[in-house]
């Protein structure tokens, strides 16, 4: 099918948005086939990253220029219009020159400025700077802070409050020497303010500001880089506001503070203390469970790939546990248990588990139950459970239906008279190993039992 000059530049057009959008890094949805506003949607994101005063390339800027006019002008006249080189080049761009540019004004009564800065000792120039200009900006209140992004440049957020909303206030009006500012009209976390509690939202924005997230910069005495005439109400601050409870909620869930200054923020505050540090500690819990659980397994993995055989020695293949293992293959009704027999310190924990990836190491000494660290059992992260230092054999007599996989039924642990603390486990198909000593108790179960004496019920190993 022959395409037309129309479908011809508005290829050409989609083909350049989209090969700048990437060289830009900006994430734009379409393809030849989108409507003219999608495109034209596309086109105002794509030419505000490519113009040059936002820093970008001259010839980019010209080349989205003339695509976009030649795919209009395709569609007024039907042909695509001839364009000399030189008339390219000699050509000016409606939104190049600084004259022709519509100014960025702040006709809000508040504003959140972001400037970035080229270095941390800035920060007193900059604050001298804010006091200087209060009245010719018409501020009436204000808070600054300077910060450290993720690649490790400063910038500085301040909050102003103006005596009143004005038409006329530019943008450029609040330049800190070559640093234009960013002006935006959120206030905490891309919130916008709320009409119905305008006051309430600045506020939320000052809060912002003056928290200790995590890159605030802190200055030669150890104290954040924060300044200002409005601060929170425990504060020694003239002007004073009172912080909710859900503002430093929402900074900690989107990681901008540390649990700490969570912690003691909601202390400051002292709104829903109880149920937020509740929350908190839940949290904190399981992040020191998976760091603790994690340098575990760096330390088993350092430890079994020292090269010193007096550190830890890999254990020889011991005959029939591989045919063991080999059991948990394919399907059963039930399957053996692996018992490995042998003297103190002889190192049959660690032989246990280095069967496996990550079993589930359970304590069991002279218990007649399990221990509690069974809850911890996942199934599909275990991938075994080792019983150890069993003391007594009756152990295993007494809890024989819980330690052979069967397939048809979940296995009940922490059982009690009113089963309240009871909890239900998938075992099947899960290897069970239990270690023992030549001192275990009932050793002769191993010979005379019927359950333990059966081979189709256990394997035993010594080493």
């Amino acid at each position: 099918m022959v395409s037309g000059p129309v479908q011809i530049a508005k290829r050409a057009f989609v083909s350049l948005l989209l090969a700048l959008a990437q060289q830009y890094g900006l994430d734009v949805k379409i393809n030849r086939d989108s409507e003219e506003k999608s495109l034209e949607a596309a086109y105002r994101k794509v030419v505000r990253r490519v113009h040059p005063d936002k820093g970008g390339n001259v010839a980019d800027a010209q080349r989205l220029q003339a695509a976009r006019e030649a795919w209009h002008s395709s569609k007024s006249h039907g042909r695509l219009p001839v364009r000399k080189e030189k008339t390219m080049k000699g050509r000016e761009l409606p939104l190049l020159p600084a004259q022709n540019r519509k100014a960025f004004m702040i006709r809000s009564s508040s504003c959140l400025l972001t400037y970035h800065v080229s270095a941390t000792t800035l920060w007193r120039e900059f604050t001298k700077f804010v006091q200087q200009n209060m009245v010719s900006w018409g501020v009436q209140r204000w808070c600054a802070s300077m910060e450290l992004c993720e690649s490790g440049k400063p910038h500085v957020h301040l909050m102003v409050q103006f005596h009143t909303a004005l038409e006329t206030r530019d943008v450029h009006d609040f330049c800190f020497g070559q640093s234009r500012p960013n002006a935006s009209a959120t206030d905490l976390c891309g919130e916008g303010l709320c009409r119905k509690r305008v006051q309430q939202s600045i506020d939320r924005g000052f809060f912002y500001v003056f928290a200790d997230k995590i890159g605030t910069v802190r200055g030669p005495d150890g104290l954040v880089c924060t300044e200002g005439n409005y601060l929170p109400c425990w504060t020694s601050s003239l002007l004073k506001y009172q912080v909710l409870g859900k503002w430093p909620e929402t900074l900690w869930k989107q990681r901008k503070i540390t649990s700490d200054v969570y912690e003691e923020l909601l202390f400051l505050t002292r709104d829903g203390v109880i149920s937020r540090q509740r929350n908190l500690w839940a949290c904190q819990d399981r992040v020191e469970e998976e760091l603790a659980r994690q340098a575990v397994e760096n330390r088993v993995q350092r430890i079994r790939g020292n090269p010193e055989p007096e550190i830890y020695r890999p254990f020889p293949v011991v005959p029939g546990v591989q045919e063991w293992l080999q059991l948990f293959a394919k399907d059963a009704l039930r399957y053996p248990i692996l018992i490995v027999l042998g003297a103190s310190r002889a190192g049959k924990t660690e032989y246990a588990k280095s069967l496996f990836r990550r079993p589930l190491e359970l304590k069991i000494g002279c218990l007649e139950f399990f221990p509690d660290t069974m809850r911890q059992f996942k199934r599909g992260y275990h991938d075994a459970i080792v019983l150890d230092d069993i003391r007594n054999l009756q152990f295993l007599v007494d809890h024989q239906e819980k330690v052979q996989g069967k397939y048809d039924c979940l296995v009940e642990f922490g059982s009690t008279a009113g089963g309240t603390c009871a909890f239900h486990v998938d075992l099947f198909g899960v290897p069970v190993v239990a270690t023992v000593n030549y001192s275990t108790q009932n050793l002769g179960f191993l010979d005379n039992h019927d359950w333990l004496a059966n081979p189709g019920n256990r394997v035993v190993v010594q080493l």
